[in-house]
This record gives structure tokens, C-alpha cells and sequence, in this order.
């Protein structure tokens, strides 16, 4: 059966990466994937919404930091366990593609894999179940651009499909503990000590509704 897994992740591998490329997205997925590129753009947006933004822009802004820090431990503590090297790293005749071009890959040893799971993956999907929790609909939207990135990092050759699907489900589990904790301790502290700001938002982080999800959601983690 794993044999059969291994299969299917390296078949998917080289589907992604070689068999449906195409020069726009040897263009594109590079560019949606480079941090470098994205970093300054949400630092700025993120202290516009911290400055300017009201309750939920400052709230996605705290939750999305606690998310990251939580993704940072949690996916840096597998990486360092697994230590899978990247597919350019590891496999022959693997596109890896940047910005700067295309390069043929050649095996070459690593002193530490980064492969399993994907932080890139794990930290858009963290992101795009906050924005859902917060906004509702049209925070779903964001999935859209979780799942671009997800697809980006096994198109550049960074990662194998199964590191992305790791990296998806442990931001959903960690993601969703994490939202419901919150929920819990607000309906605790903010009952007790913070009366007022507790009467405006008596559900820090979801409506009714939505907490019924995440709390069930809860109990199948």
C-alpha cells in the first residue's frame, strides 16, 4: 500500500511539474509563490487594517500572527523529523522554476530536508479558514488563492503532492483547535472580566453558527 502511495505522489509529481507546464505558468506560479515578493505588500496592508481597520480586520490580523507562529512549530517540528529533501534536491530531471528561469534538476545530498510538509501550503489554507471564520462567504474566496499556492509549490518542484496534502490537513487541524480554544477562553474571560467589550462581541471570533462548526469540529480532531 505504500509502495502504491509513493507511486501515485511521484506520478503526480511529475504530472504537475513536467506534464502540464506551460510557459504562463512557468511565468505565473513562481511569481504567486515567491514570499520575497509578497512580503512587504502584506506587511503594509497588515498595519493599514491594524491602524485603520475595525474590530474583524484587527482580529484577522492577531489571529493570522497566532496561526503563523503556530504553523511555524508545528510544521519546523516535522520538517526536522521527516527531513525530506525537496523533489529538485533529491530527483533527477526535476523543472525547478523561479523567477529567474528553469533549471534541470541533478540529485545532490542535503544536510536538511524541508520537504514534508509544505509551510507555504499549511499557512494560505490557515489563512483562507480564518478568512471564512471571520468573513463567512466571501471569505471563502480566499480558498481559491490557498490552493493556487498549494498547486505552486509541486509545480516549481519545491515539494511532492503528499508534502502539500500534509502541510493542508495540519493547518485545518491546528487551525481549528487553535479558533475554538480562542472561543472557549473568550466566552471564560470575557464573561468574567470584560463585560463590555464582551456585550459588543459575545463570539470573538464566529457567530452562533459558525461556532456550532468549529466546536464540532473540535471533537473529530
Amino acid at each position: 500500500m505504500l509502495s502504491f502511495l509513493q507511486q501515485v505522489d511521484l506520478r503526480l509529481l511529475h504530472s504537475i511539474n513536467s506534464d502540464w507546464a506551460n510557459p504562463i505558468l512557468d511565468w505565473f506560479m513562481p511569481w504567486l509563490t515567491d514570499y520575497s515578493v509578497w512580503k512587504w505588500p502584506m506587511l503594509v496592508v497588515a498595519a493599514a487594517l491594524l491602524i485603520w481597520g475595525g474590530y474583524r480586520e484587527r482580529l484577522l490580523v492577531v489571529m493570522t500572527l497566532v496561526l503563523v507562529l503556530m504553523g511555524e512549530g508545528v510544521n519546523g517540528t516535522i520538517k526536522h523529523l521527516v527531513n525530506r529533501p525537496r523533489p529538485f534536491q533529491h530527483l533527477q530531471n526535476i523543472r525547478h522554476v523561479d523567477r529567474s528561469g528553469i533549471q534541470i534538476s541533478k540529485p545532490s545530498p542535503v544536510d536538511k530536508g524541508r520537504s514534508m510538509p509544505s509551510s507555504h501550503a499549511a499557512n494560505n489554507v490557515a489563512f483562507a479558514f480564518l478568512m471564512s471564520v471571520i468573513y463567512g462567504r466571501w471569505g471563502r474566496l480566499v480558498w481559491i488563492g490557498a490552493l493556487l499556492v498549494a498547486y505552486s509549490r509541486i509545480y516549481i518542484g519545491s515539494h511532492y503532492p503528499s508534502d502539500v496534502v500534509a502541510g493542508l490537513l495540519l493547518a485545518l487541524s491546528y487551525s481549528k483547535a487553535t479558533v475554538w480554544a480562542v472561543e472557549r477562553i473568550w466566552q471564560n474571560v470575557g464573561r468574567r472580566w470584560l463585560a463590555a467589550s464582551y456585550g459588543r462581541h459575545p463570539h470573538l471570533l464566529a457567530g452562533p453558527c459558525e461556532l456550532t462548526t468549529i466546536a464540532s469540529a473540535k471533537r473529530e480532531i
